[in-house]
């Protein structure tokens, strides 16, 4: 097993943990769970997939991924939580699965040709893009549009990622200085509760 697949399948059980987590919250049935676990596991990659023109997108090409997904719902729907754990839970591996995401979405696109600042968009998008579309199907305000420091770990993975490249970093450890970078972003506004400044009209 290669890093890079590695950290896919970590990354989409991060993520898919994450969804049938926000499922848990909404009341949803085992199917609902499902379907919530699917969304940000595969959700970011296949939208950078399709804009690299990379077919079959992942998912479809290897089974594992939809397979990873779906015993991450059921193992998250059998599961007892103390009370909070959940949402606790659920924020830790959104982080994990971000950094994850982030840095291999990077790492892809610089292997399908794309220059550093659309792979550095592309890692941010796969890393954000699933789980704003598991926030919307909970009728949530993505965390991304919220002003924490989300969007923002992941571009430092997706920078860190093609900074340590142009060093002449050795790909796995460039890979690995990403996770734990884009992880500690978003561990330490976690931890802290650290945001970026929000606009505030003069008419409020």
């Amino acid at each position: 097993m290669n890093l890079e697949f590695a950290i896919e399948i970590l990354g989409t059980a991060a993520f898919a943990i994450s969804g049938a987590l926000a499922a848990s919250r909404k009341n949803m049935d085992i199917f609902g769970f499902c379907v919530m676990a699917l969304m940000p596991a595969v959700g970011g990659g296949t939208l950078r997939d399709l804009i690299l023109d990379r077919t079959p997108v992942f998912w479809v090409a290897s089974p594992w991924y939809v397979g990873v997904a779906i015993i991450a719902a059921l193992a998250v729907f059998f599961r007892h939580f103390k009370p909070g754990g959940r949402a606790r839970l659920l924020v830790w591996a959104d982080a994990l699965g971000l950094a994850l995401f982030a840095a291999i979405g990077t790492e892809i696109s610089i292997q399908q040709g794309a220059g550093p600042l659309v792979a550095i968009m592309l890692g941010v998008t796969t890393g954000v893009a699933g789980g704003m579309i598991r926030d919307v199907i909970c009728n949530e305000i993505p965390l991304v549009l919220t002003g924490e420091i989300y969007a923002t770990a992941a571009f430092a993975a997706s920078t860190a990622f093609i900074a340590a490249s142009w060093l002449g970093v050795p790909r796995d450890l460039a890979l690995a200085i990403a996770v734990v970078t884009g992880f500690s972003v978003r561990a330490a506004a976690i931890r802290y509760n650290l945001s970026l400044p929000a606009f505030m009209s003069e008419d409020r």
